[in-house]
């Protein structure tokens, strides 16, 4: 038995996570940003409430799974096709701007080779979620903008795994293991291409006549069926809960799997982004070394997906085109978990890991407030189009 202490923790972030919610929705700014200074006031930085274990791990996994689950019930195949060169270009663009301006940065203020390339990495791979949160709760979802990029963070993802496999290995062995990261691109292509070719199935397929309990109960055993297996071959498992999920969006009116779906995800997204809070290290921030080169860092890793987003999607529209831009900009846990890797197998040190650390706590922070505006901001340009 764990006793009170996990139920206390959730408690803890629930409570911040629903008082920071309201108090930001009356300052008309973001809620996401809200929930991750949640996360900082309950966690260790400073009220000390809440800590990292296990039981709020799995639970703020969850939160991101049905979060990007409920984005994919909410889109539909034939509209992330529709714009799927912008989406590629869009993808492609924004991995290599920033790893190049990273690895060079590294290079410039005197990181050897490896550090260097872990930070370029660092920079590569969008925290989707941060953004879906902000186009979900201004409901623009079935925008063009939206689509391309939730398109372009499941290509982001796949580019950012071979990317981060190839240095990985580098780190490990000094050299570039070949086979393992044809593998990685091969099982990736694979999960991606039976996701779309299965499509058209699901929306003749008849949930109320299989073997389960319910329709409902069959969405959940294939949202998450599909997280696991995407995680099983190495991607994030948010990419496969999207891909679940918008195998399921031709049929979710007809099963009424959006209201269930929604209150589940209610509960844990909040939990998800309020964890992103509790395991921000603020301490490793103030260091001058790290203000400053952190940064520069941070300016990198904005343009670099500003313009790899803004160029890639200019076909829509000047303004669009800068939402896409800023809607790539965020990298959450994803940077984290690369500077972490890079910390495991000695490749970076502790200074060079706070340098990352400040980018993913600014991205995070700074993205979802400049893609409010910026959205609306777009929205009227649309209006005022005869």
């Amino acid at each position: 038995m764990h006793g009170a202490g996990p139920i206390l923790e959730v408690f803890y972030l629930i409570l911040a996570a629903q008082v920071m919610a309201f108090l930001f929705k009356r300052l008309n700014q973001p809620v996401v940003i809200g929930e991750v200074l949640a996360g900082i006031l309950v966690g260790p930085a400073l009220l000390g409430l809440v800590h990292e274990g296990e039981v709020l791990e799995f639970l703020a996994e969850l939160g991101a799974i049905f979060l990007l689950f409920m984005v994919g019930l909410e889109t539909r195949l034939k509209d992330i096709l529709a714009v799927g060169k912008e989406a590629f270009l869009v993808a492609v663009l924004g991995v290599a701007f920033p790893f190049v301006g990273g690895y060079w940065y590294g290079l410039e203020i005197g990181f050897e080779t490896l550090p260097a390339l872990f930070l370029g990495t660092a920079l590569v791979a969008t925290s989707v979620g941060i953004t879906a949160r902000v186009l979900q709760e201004l409901g623009v979802l079935s925008r063009p903008y939206a689509r391309i990029i939730l398109g372009a963070a499941v290509i982001d993802d796949v580019l950012g795994l071979i990317v981060l496999a190839v240095v990985n290995g580098v780190a490990k062995t000094g050299s570039v293991e070949v086979g393992a990261v044809l593998q990685l691109i091969l099982l990736s292509v694979v999960f991606v291409g039976l996701a779309v070719g299965l499509s058209p199935l699901f929306v003749r397929l008849p949930l109320e006549k299989l073997p389960v309990g319910s329709p409902l109960g069959f969405a959940f055993a294939l949202g998450m069926g599909m997280a696991a297996l995407a995680a099983s071959i190495g991607l994030a498992p948010i990419v496969g809960a999207f891909l679940g999920g918008m195998l399921l969006a031709e049929v979710r009116e007809k099963y009424r799997l959006e209201e269930p779906i929604f209150a589940i995800e209610g509960f844990l997204a909040p939990l998800f982004f309020a964890m992103v809070g509790v395991r921000l290290e603020l301490s490793a921030l103030v260091q001058p070394a790290t203000l400053v080169a952190g940064s520069v860092v941070l300016v990198i890793a904005l343009l670099g997906k500003l313009l790899g987003g803004f160029l890639g999607a200019l076909t829509q529209g000047f303004r669009q085109a800068v939402v896409v831009g800023v809607g790539m900009a965020p990298r959450g846990e994803v940077g984290l978990i690369v500077a972490a890797l890079g910390l495991a197998a000695r490749a970076v040190n502790e200074e060079e890991y706070a340098i990352v650390l400040f980018m993913v706590v600014f991205t995070t922070l700074l993205s979802p407030l400049a893609l409010r505006p910026l959205i609306l901001w777009a929205e009227q340009g649309k209006r005022a189009v005869p």
